[in-house]
């Protein structure tokens, strides 16, 4: 998260994750209920033309809030399957989003910024991603972060499937939901059926191990209980010429983490209980926020965790009721080195501490039910309470405090929406939400999606939608010498239009093409009103607006042969609307490949993935870095022998260099990403 004075984190010793899972997959019952049979070829045989084509669209739960196929979703849906992170070898989230159609993800090895349609400005933290687990939002209420890199608390061997949903969706979610809601949907007990251990050995001295135990017994239980660990020492020397005066700008062993995570699902009739816990080290060879280069301790930890009960029951009268309580805590903190003058002791090298902790929690209760055959009605009401948003900054050894903050805060919400099937062909989904939170005020977002298909395997969708992204803990309390709080600030606000067009060429193709205008007003950004320069008087304001208009096209085919590819395309146009002048960390070019090829049967698989960007300015756009084309390649074997499941991969294959923007708490413009890596993985079944 940012920091205003110095900041840094560390972690002296790690959290076991993975001690009593073998034990308890020792004690388990025996019999477990067998999950339902596939259909079978001869079945597959009886299904009419139109009935294979039903099948073969996939389904989506976060655009509506219920399961429907994508084609009636008020959105331009991807969905990232298990097979596809498994024939493509992806590490983390972020790399699965680098996979999608518009999305590039940006790194300062520190954390992974999700960036879409142009729009990922340097230094924000993913405040206009809504990222969410199982329906369950993860983005804190300090920074909004939206982790996708190994600071995402889920082991992405436990992901079933990534729904990633374009537009706003604050009718339906609220806060957050601002540019695209991602929802990660996760295996069950049933998709694990008793033990399931991971080893995988990768560049950098990198190690990680998993275990996960999973059942669905016979008297409705069912079970997934999962523990992950990695550790890798990272490059042992990174080079950064912005800081040639200190070591000849390299860093030397800063740039090692290590991470645990645990998941925990538990399912029993209409009730369902949810854990997770994940926790990631990491030390940053940046020297960024001002902090000296090159001197250890220089570090970072962030925990991750949340419990939550949910429960469904639908009612002989059709209406169907949903509700969910949850908990919630994240806690970052961060040590850095700085030069003992800003303290009065000169010539020393002082430690500085920053620290969040928070804790909040919350509920929601949904109604639906459709009436009069022709409308789908959804009603919800949401509450949370941030019981504990505590920033802390202070010196070490002896301790002075530079901030000391807690801001608990409060919202609520109402959301209705309504799908009304005007004919067979034509579908209206709109929806409307208020929001009152205690920090801002109050809000209200609409969202319209008209969908047409003339045809059965042609779609057009005409969406709109409206936004917002409210003014989070930090920029709105955040206090210290030289920066202020703004009690004033307004939530930042988006109106998006856009025209889908979906079509099935045939049985294996699908085409997709769409145009998209968005209007942000209201940005949160932080300025210095100061005239004098030995005295800032740093604090956030809303100012600025962005346009963004462009295109996206993409070609998908799945073959019965078992070859699978993609093809896409994104042109984006975002600038600022004061000046006319292009975003910075904004490429007008996006384009992605992926193609899986089965080697063997249905057992050994090739993965070729090629991703472009083009050229892209700094924070301060005074200078560009290059565009650059990164191609990946992974051999996966499925079932060579029984259980057993082997990977191996090699990233940016070519050894591309290439750069990302950071934003003003660096010294440098770009930070200098990996260069060619591998990673092998051995899956096995008991």
């Amino acid at each position: 998260m940012p920091a205003t004075t110095p900041t840094s984190h560390r972690r002296r010793g790690a959290r076991p994750v993975l001690a009593g899972l073998l034990a308890l997959a020792v004690v388990l019952p025996a019999r477990a209920a067998e999950p339902p049979e596939p259909l079978s070829p001869a079945e597959l045989k009886k299904l009419s033309l139109e009935d294979l084509h039903e099948l073969e669209i996939p389904t989506v739960y976060g655009a509506s809030k219920h399961e429907q196929k994508t084609t009636e979703a008020p959105s331009a849906v991807t969905i990232v399957t298990r097979e596809d992170i498994q024939q493509f070898g992806h590490r983390t989230l972020a790399e699965v989003l680098r996979s999608v159609r518009g999305f590039y993800v940006n790194s300062d090895r520190g954390y992974s910024f999700v960036g879409l349609r142009g729009v990922n400005r340097p230094g924000d933290y993913g405040g206009g991603v809504l990222l969410m687990v199982n329906g369950h939002r993860l983005n804190d209420p300090v920074a909004d972060e939206a982790f996708n890199g190994t600071e995402f608390p889920l082991d992405v061997d436990l992901i079933d499937r990534v729904e990633v949903i374009r537009g706003p969706g604050s009718a339906l979610y609220g806060n957050n939901a601002f540019f695209t809601v991602i929802n990660v949907l996760t295996r069950k007990g049933r998709d694990v059926q008793n033990v399931e251990s991971s080893f995988a050995a990768g560049s950098f001295d990198t190690y990680s191990g998993r275990v996960s135990v999973g059942h669905r017994f016979t008297n409705g239980v069912e079970l997934l209980l999962s523990g992950t660990y990695l550790d890798s020492a990272g490059h042992d020397t990174l080079h950064y010429p912005e800081f040639s005066d200190v070591n000849e700008g390299r860093a030397r062993r800063l740039d090692g983490q290590w991470l645990g995570q645990t998941f925990l699902s538990l399912a029993y009739r209409e009730f369902t209980l949810e854990g997770l816990f994940g926790y990631r080290f990491k030390s940053v060879p940046t020297g960024a926020y001002g902090s000296l280069f090159n001197v250890a301790p220089n570090d970072l930890l962030d925990e991750r965790a949340f419990l939550e009960l949910k429960h469904r029951h639908e009612f002989d009268s059709g209406w169907l009721l949903q509700s969910r309580l949850y908990f919630d805590h994240y806690n970052y903190w961060a040590d850095e080195p700085y030069d003992g003058a800003e303290v009065g002791r000169p010539g020393e090298i002082v430690l500085n501490h920053d620290e969040s902790d928070t804790r909040w929690w919350g509920g929601e209760v949904q109604a639906s039910k459709t009436l009069w055959e022709r409308h789908r009605l959804t009603l919800g009401v949401e509450g949370r309470h941030d019981m504990l948003v505590h920033q802390l900054n202070h010196y070490v050894d002896p301790r002075q405090t530079v901030s000391d903050l807690d801001t608990p805060a409060g919202s609520f919400g109402f959301y209705a929406q309504d799908e009304f099937s005007i004919r067979t062909n034509l579908l209206l989904n709109a929806g409307v939400r208020y929001d009152y939170a205690t920090t801002f005020g109050d809000t209200v977002n609409p969202r319209a999606g008209l969908i047409y298909s003339p045809w059965t395997p042609t779609t057009f969708k005409l969406l709109y939608g409206q936004a917002y992204r409210a003014p989070n803990a930090y920029e709105f309390d955040f206090t210290a010498p030289g920066y202020y709080p703004n009690h004033g600030l307004k939530p930042e606000t988006i109106r998006s239009y856009e025209l889908v067009w979906e079509q099935r060429l045939s049985r294996p193709l699908r085409f997709m093409a769409a145009l998209f205008y968005n209007q942000i007003e209201d940005q949160i950004t932080q300025i210095d009103e100061s005239s004098d320069p030995d005295n800032p008087r740093w604090v956030f304001h809303n100012i600025g607006s962005i346009e963004v208009k462009g295109a996206e096209v993409e070609l998908e085919g799945h073959w019965s042969s078992g070859v699978r590819g993609r093809l896409s395309y994104t042109y984006a146009q975002a600038t600022d609307r004061d000046t006319g002048g292009l975003l910075s960390n904004s490429p007008r070019h996006v384009g992605k490949f992926n193609l899986a090829v089965p080697l063997y049967r249905d057992k050994v698989f090739a993965g070729l993935e090629l991703q472009a960007l083009s050229r892209r300015w700094n924070d301060t756009r005074d200078t560009t870095t290059p565009g650059f084309l990164v191609a990946n390649l992974t051999l996966f074997s499925h079932e060579l022998a029984k259980g057993l499941e082997v990977s191996a991969s090699v990233y940016n294959l070519f050894d591309k260099r290439y750069r990302d923007p950071v934003g003003p708490d660096f010294t440098q413009d770009f930070i200098e990403q990996d260069g060619r890596t591998f990673r092998v993985k051995l899956t096995y079944r008991f």
